[in-house]
């Protein structure tokens, strides 16, 4: 044991070398102003050494083992208290003899073997085992109190969890109630504007009620269904298309084509669409000769999607497929290895988007 070591036992454990060093000091003083003499370091040493090995058995070792608190403890107790007196007072006095005989410790008086040593002996014995019981009930009352406290820290703990949960639960129903409202508010003032536009200017009511059925189906679908019918998501493809094509004046060459099966295949949403509006952000639709082409099909179980579109030489936006990503960080997340989303460029500057989904495995 190192310096530092021993200092951290004798700091860790002050209370009770304090506690031995008054008691000591206190029985000591007493005991040699009754006798009017004072005995030697070592008869003390001796001694007091096997008093406190009594009291840390019994406090340590013999009240656990008796069960306290419970039926057993009535008939153990008992008995294990007259087996630590009976095996104390033997080996005390032995040792004791054996030592002074020995000369390793000199004794204010020879050891005698009699009935008035023994008794002597139970009664140190009994006064340092009824010590030790006071000791183990205090232990176990702080130990009960501590244990109380923990649990009510962590029942706290549990309440504060739960006005905290409540209270996200509140903010996420007035969220939830604010997109209820918004785009309620929203939808009617795009019928607002359809109704008042679609006799004077009939394209662009055209484009307003596309682009209303589209913002419906991203809100309400998402929000309402994990996966949905896929000729739902087709249709606002075919709104995207329409709004793009009022737009560039029906100058773009895009060509939309799927089979009953695919239509009918539920998907999560947003799939398809995302992908077109890739097409139209990035690609170059104008070109007659080279026309962008959206298809699917589904058989055996397994859902095929196929985009095709020549890239534009001058990008608008800055290219960072952030859809593609989020479109592939889905599909893993909901089919893992059933489904996936390959991406590719030709020779001849055409950009393909290859989609798969093993329905019949999901």
């Amino acid at each position: 044991m190192t310096l530092k070591n021993f200092q951290d036992f004798l700091y860790r454990y002050r209370i009770h070398f304090l506690g031995w060093f008054l008691f000591i000091f206190y029985e000591v003083v007493i005991t040699g102003l009754i006798r009017g003499t004072f005995m030697t370091f070592g008869n003390y040493a001796l001694f007091y050494l096997f008093n406190a090995l009594l009291f840390y058995f019994h406090a340590q070792v013999v009240m656990p083992a008796a069960r306290m608190g419970t039926i057993h403890g009535v008939w153990r107790l008992p008995l294990f208290i007259a087996l630590e007196v009976g095996c104390y007072i033997p080996i005390v006095l032995f040792v004791a003899d054996f030592m002074s005989k020995n000369g390793l410790v000199t004794l204010f008086e020879p050891v005698q073997f009699t009935f008035k040593a023994y008794i002597y002996g139970a009664y140190r014995a009994v006064y340092f085992i009824l010590f030790a019981t006071g000791y183990y009930y205090i232990l176990s009352y702080f130990r009960e109190r501590k244990r109380a406290e923990e649990q009510e820290k962590e029942r706290l703990l549990v309440i504060i969890e739960n006005q905290r949960i409540y209270s996200d639960l509140i903010k996420s129903q007035h969220a939830q109630l604010k997109a209820q409202i918004n785009p309620h508010f929203l939808f009617n003032t795009l019928n607002f504007i359809y109704t008042n536009t679609r006799k004077s200017a009939p394209e662009a009511a055209e484009a307003i009620m596309a682009l209303s059925e589209m913002m419906r189906y991203s809100i309400e679908e998402v929000k309402n269904h994990a996966q949905s019918v896929l000729s739902g998501e087709l249709e606002q493809v075919e709104n995207l298309i329409k709004l793009h094509q009022i737009k560039a004046g029906y100058g773009l060459h895009i060509s939309l084509s799927y089979s009953e099966a695919a239509a009918e295949v539920q998907v999560i949403p947003l799939l398809v669409m995302t992908l077109v509006e890739n097409m139209f952000k990035h690609g170059e639709l104008r070109q007659e000769s080279q026309p962008a082409l959206i298809e699917l099909d589904c058989s055996a179980g397994v859902l095929y999607v196929e985009t095709k579109n020549l890239i534009a030489m001058e990008q608008p936006h800055s290219s960072h497929h952030i859809g593609l990503h989020n479109v592939k960080k889905r599909l893993r997340s909901t089919y893992g290895d059933k489904a996936a989303l390959q991406t590719f460029v030709t020779e001849d500057k055409y950009f393909h988007t290859r989609l798969t989904i093993e329905l019949n495995q999901v």
